[in-house]
């Protein structure tokens, strides 16, 4: 005797809409994964090749160099070796640059031949040794030593006498002191986001989301403000590492720092950086590898004028006008006090803490029309 088919016109109409929902879900990861590999792989691999090195002139070179006792990359870049050299020391401490030049470095390309370094326990260079290993040797006399190893290393790569050196935020302090010790290496200083004084900037820019919160009128927006609280006391801490995180996030709302999303959708993209070295910024506690320079940056008793303000060399100073992670109040105070051969202040409008991504046209304008011109007329 035959089975009677028992199934209901109910369960047989649910089948079918876990079935539709079941390939709707499938279907879903299917483009999820497409646009991942595009943004991974396809858009990077199209960026690099529409902006490749074409010319017999030119450098292209991802190198690997034994600096301070340890594997570090440098990227060189340029349409034509005769142009001057720029060494780009990158912010954070731990925020390698590398990864976002396409983001606006092409077009100077054409004008400089430019290294990007990524620095201990940052970026390649992380991934290149044990961190752990180089955390115990690490601090500001360090990686000056290194920055020192790695002028040498391009000078003799390129076979230049001189160099114009770029100091970007955390830069800026380690490309202060590089250029006082031993200026006969360097034909300019440029600072983007130049740090005075640490500790001053976060109390400064507190006051300023303070009152711009109150400003606003907006009850919500004022206690976070208030909540955050002014800068903590004391050395170099987890309640400095709370204190960074909460104020970036204000700041970002504000405009006075880069958008942390666009600093790491820049960076995702990157076609010189493989997936696991883009996954840096993702994945490495930067606090904990950087701990001794960030305690150097926030030592209280640290001044960019320790390094004295004499300058043997031409002096440059590129600043957002809405910096406040590095204040550009302090900054522009700290210019006037600077004697050198030749100083330019460069204001950027529409500019926070990364000018360069910020407003590109206008950053990319003053290195090619303002100072180029200026250190090939010397």
């Amino acid at each position: 005797m035959n089975k009677e088919n028992t199934t209901s016109p109910g369960h047989s109409k649910k089948v079918k809409v876990f079935k539709l929902v079941g390939k709707i879900f499938a279907g879903l990861i299917m483009l999820i994964l497409l646009a991942f590999v595009s943004i991974t792989v396809v858009y990077p691999a199209i960026l690099r090749s529409a902006n490749r090195i074409d010319s017999p002139y030119g450098v292209d070179s991802m190198e690997i160099v034994e600096i301070g006792g340890i594997y570090q990359a440098l990227y060189f870049r340029g349409q034509n070796v005769e142009n001057p050299v720029v060494l780009f020391l990158h912010g954070g401490p731990g925020s390698p640059h590398m990864p976002m030049i396409h983001d606006y470095q092409f077009e100077l390309e054409h004008y400089f031949t430019i290294v990007q370094w990524d620095q201990p326990n940052a970026g390649k260079t992380f991934f290149l040794n044990d961190p752990d290993v180089v955390l115990e040797t690490l601090s500001f006399e360090r990686v000056l030593i290194d920055a020192y190893e790695v002028t040498q290393y391009i000078r003799l790569r390129l076979g230049v006498d001189q160099i114009i050196l770029v100091g970007y935020s955390w830069g800026s302090l380690l490309g202060t002191a590089l250029v006082q010790a031993h200026p006969q290496y360097f034909s300019a200083y440029i600072s983007i986001g130049q740090n005075v004084n640490q500790r001053e900037s976060e109390r400064l820019a507190f006051e300023a989301l303070l009152e711009l919160a109150h400003a606003s009128g907006d009850q919500r927006h004022i206690a976070n403000v208030e909540a955050l609280g002014p800068p903590p006391l004391g050395d170099f801490d987890e309640n400095w590492v709370r204190y960074i995180i909460g104020s970036r996030d204000l700041m970002q709302r504000h405009g006075f720092v880069t958008n942390s999303l666009l600093d790491g959708r820049i960076a995702f993209t990157s076609p010189f950086y493989s997936l696991r070295e883009r996954m840096y910024f993702m994945t490495v506690d930067v606090f904990k590898y950087q701990l001794p320079l960030l305690q150097y940056v926030f030592d209280e008793a640290l001044h960019i004028r320790n390094f004295g303000t004499t300058y043997y060399i031409p002096v440059f100073y590129i600043m957002g006008e809405l910096d406040r992670q590095t204040s550009y109040q302090l900054a522009k105070e700290f210019f006037e006090e600077i004697i050198a051969p030749q100083k330019s202040f460069f204001s950027i409008p529409n500019a926070g803490h990364a000018p360069m991504h910020e407003n590109t046209a206008e950053f990319n304008r003053i290195f090619i029309e303002e100072i180029r011109p200026l250190i090939l007329a010397r």
